[in-house]
Parts: structure tokens; sequence; C-alpha cells
């Protein structure tokens, strides 16, 4: 099996639900939003020097539900890859051809993990941008 080009246990992100803050002059980031986004952007500023994916992806999400209530597992996938791509790990979901997302065991706080893959046939390729 090919190894991930990248693979993070990230903070829970905030759902789409609470993603997004309307207001009369507009729409914008939530506090929650904005805090996932700077936290994800540290971790990958910790790594050091990163290649920006400019190709074809599959990823794999695991989502870990911060206790027993209900959620759903598609409500969380705005806030990762807005945050993975604002990090410069992807140049845009856009990219993202084959998504598997799978609920996980309960961890207190949640968390979501990330593995993503290139695609065989890759005709971009790795640029070589620095975070």
């Amino acid at each position: 099996m090919t190894e991930p080009f990248f693979k993070a246990q990230l903070p829970m992100p905030p759902s789409v639900n609470g993603y997004w803050l309307v207001k009369p002059k507009g729409k914008y980031l939530s506090a929650k939003a904005r805090k996932f986004r700077s936290e994800v952007i540290a971790y990958v500023a910790s790594l050091g020097r990163i290649r920006t994916h400019t190709g074809r992806i599959r990823a794999q999400v695991t989502i870990h539900g911060r206790d027993k209530r209900k959620f759903d597992i598609d409500n969380y996938q705005k806030a990762l890859w807005d945050a993975l791509t604002h990090a410069r790990v992807i140049d845009d979901d856009e990219l993202i051809d084959e998504l598997n997302i799978k609920r996980g065991e309960i961890i207190k706080g949640g968390r979501i993990d990330v593995e993503l893959y290139e695609l065989k046939g890759n005709q971009k390729g790795l640029s070589d941008e620095a975070n």
C-alpha cells in the first residue's frame, strides 16, 4: 500500500452548521472556524517545510466524536478542507477525487484523523511551495 503524503490527527473541526456567521453585511467565518483554521496552520507549520500538493487526491478521514451525542459525519468536511488549503497542504479541495469518511471511537474533545494519498496517474504532481 502507498504511503500518504500527509497524515495527521487534528482537533475536531466545527460543524458546517457553526462554520459561518451571517450578518447584514455578509457571511463571515465564525470564531470556532477561525480557531480551527489557526490550529491546523500551526500544526502544519510545526512540521517544517512542506510541498503543496497540486495533483489528484484520495482522502481517508476518521471522525472521532466528542461524546455519545449523535452527529452527521459529513458536516465536518468544509472546515477540514478549507483549513488544509489555507495551511498549504493541498492547493485546492477540488483536487479530492475519492473521499472515504468513517466514524471512529469517541475521544474526549473529539478528533479528526486524515490521510491524503496521491492518486495514480497524477499529471500535476507536487509543487515546491513552502508553508
